[in-house]
């Protein structure tokens, strides 16, 4: 039952899409336990992202958003500059959390907010 629940957020899909397309790097960053297997059952993510930071398993496992050392195990694992990251979340703190840090916040509000403020930040896809 828990698994239909799950779907993709109106645009996001063709979002995705266009941003690997472009040649962009998506990674996830998830809080959510385990269960983020069933998401990729049922929704494969992972033809658009990497499930690289993920609370229960990985470089970031034991860490939750919005923990600083979250996200600094981010900025390691990739070996960017955090000025170069932008983080997305549907969650103001866990955006203010990743600024903290250096990366780019965007606070999530539907996949044509989004768009307009990555193609605002010069995001070309």
């Amino acid at each position: 039952m828990m698994l239909s629940k799950y779907r993709y957020l109106d645009g996001m899909e063709p979002l995705l899409s266009r941003l690997k397309t472009a040649g962009f790097e998506l990674h996830a960053m998830s809080n959510y336990p385990a269960w983020f297997r069933l998401i990729e059952e049922k929704l494969r993510p992972s033809d658009y992202l990497h499930w690289t930071f993920v609370s229960c398993e990985g470089p970031m496992k034991g860490l939750r958003k919005p923990s600083a050392q979250a996200f600094e195990v981010c900025v390691k694992t990739l070996d960017l500059p955090p000025d170069k990251l932008i983080f997305v979340d549907d969650r103001k703190v866990n955006v203010e959390a990743a600024c903290t840090v250096g990366l780019d916040g965007i606070l999530f509000q539907g996949a044509g907010a989004l768009e307009a403020e990555l193609m605002r930040r010069g995001l070309s896809f």
